[in-house]
């Protein structure tokens, strides 16, 4: 069995019951639109109505004097003989109520080959996070599936201070809508949809790109139309851990809406995986579930048997223990074989050598050659230099291209850039947004 993705959050709450009541009623209706004719019983059978298979599901609750604990399995089998395990285990303590998903799929033949699969949010995790808005992990606020506007000024310094802080315990991805350089034009909505409950997202324009350059300079920006993932995480110089995937890595997915979706898919994958590796289950369900056990033993047998019957529950939970940390250690090393055989596939962004390199890094200056035409476009600036880049050329038309001024800080910049100044032509081009564009003729 290959864990896909796991999800966890909570809530101090003032009516707990209620909110447990709340949510098994989700379920139901979850549990219903998957096909099952009586969700809010102990388990059953059905032809599912989302799928090209059937469906089973399963549904305990231990209640104890510590707290309230019930676990609910739905298991779909695809017509291929692949089976796929969604499991929620909801936990309620004191004024607490935790919620852990997670997904698993095996598959239905006997094969040796890299996993092609990419896991999907379920329905009743979003409708969750929908409905309550005081979910939490680790005490930051679960994402709620909308992308978080970053191109004013205010929202920069915002994003600025999220990517900085030492309390962040989720991915954050920001996603730069460069009118010129973007691939998909409402990507940042669609990765916020995707990365409900695992990661905030955030978008840039080419204006506020050059303060988030000016904040965390180039090695730690995005710009350009480029979707970075900033884990949360540094390295040891600094810099942050990620994913970074350039405008020209993400037309090779394809320029339309299936090409955006099979970038998605990648994103969904990248952050899901890791989401299953180090997300794990609260202790208290295990808890929970040995002291109802006990209790209910105790009441059938009598209190002389207690020391007897304890000491069985201990060892029965202990075991139970090592069994899942066994499972999840086996999980991990099958993730980890089936991620690097999949690294190693010709899946657009999937085996790229610059995709978790931050854009200094996979820049190497190559010195302009005479008679070279390059183009270069501005992503920050400070202390009356411009940051520039080097970029493709635009579309516009040549009478857009205006002799830049002597002594314009895009002149500094490209010295900066290129270490020199011999360029034979500069020149601006008009029609571009965002800081415009520069085509130096070496």
């Amino acid at each position: 069995m290959q864990s896909l993705a796991a999800y966890s959050f909570e809530a101090t709450v003032a009516d707990p019951r209620l909110r447990l009541r709340d949510i098994n009623l989700l379920i139901d209706t979850w549990l219903s639109g998957k096909g099952a004719d009586e969700p809010g019983g102990a388990g059953g059978s059905f032809e599912s109505l989302t799928g090209d298979g059937t469906g089973a599901f399963e549904r305990k609750t231990f209640e104890a004097k510590i707290g309230v604990a019930s676990a609910v399995e739905l298991v779909e089998t695809a017509h291929t003989g692949a089976t796929f395990t969604t499991t929620l285990e909801i936990v309620c303590t004191g004024d607490t109520v935790s919620v852990f998903v997670s997904l698993s799929a095996t598959p239905g033949v006997a094969i040796v080959a890299p996993a092609t699969i990419y896991p999907r949010c379920p329905l009743v995790v979003r409708t969750l996070i929908e409905k309550f808005s005081d979910w939490r992990f680790g005490g930051q606020a679960v994402p709620v599936g909308h992308a978080f506007d970053a191109t004013q000024s205010g929202g920069v310094k915002d994003l600025c201070n999220a990517i900085r802080s030492s309390g962040r315990r989720l991915p954050l991805v920001v996603v730069s809508m460069d009118h010129d350089e973007r691939v998909w034009p409402d990507l940042h909505i669609r990765a916020a949809e995707h990365l409900v409950g695992l990661a905030d997202v955030a978008f840039v324009d080419a204006e506020s790109s050059w303060a988030l350059t000016d904040e965390l300079g180039t090695k730690d920006s995005c710009f350009l139309g480029a979707v970075r993932l900033y884990w949360p995480l540094r390295r040891a110089d600094g810099s942050y851990e990620g994913v970074t995937w350039l405008a020209h890595r993400l037309t090779t997915f394809g320029e339309d809406d299936q090409g955006r979706n099979r970038f998605l898919s990648v994103l969904r994958r990248t952050v899901m995986s890791v989401a299953a590796l180090t997300m794990s289950q609260p202790s208290t369900f295990r808890e929970i579930q040995s002291s109802a056990t006990k209790e209910r033993l105790q009441a059938l047998e009598g209190a002389a048997q207690d020391a007897e019957l304890d000491s069985i529950v201990d060892e029965n939970a202990k075991l139970s223990e090592d069994l899942e940390i066994a499972k999840k250690t086996i999980s991990t090393l099958q993730w980890k074989l089936a991620a690097s055989a999949y690294s190693r596939q010709t899946e657009p962004a999937a085996n790229d050598d610059d995709a978790d390199e931050p854009p200094s890094k996979i820049d190497v200056r190559r010195p302009p050659n005479p008679g070279e035409t390059r183009f270069y476009k501005k992503i920050g600036s400070g202390g009356g230099v411009d940051t520039l880049v080097e970029t493709s050329a635009c579309q516009h038309k040549s009478s857009n291209w205006k002799p830049a001024f002597k002594g314009d800080q895009a002149e500094k910049g490209l010295i900066r850039l290129e270490g020199r100044d011999d360029w034979k032509t500069l020149a601006h081009c008009s029609a571009c947004t965002g800081g415009g564009r520069w085509r130096a003729n070496w």
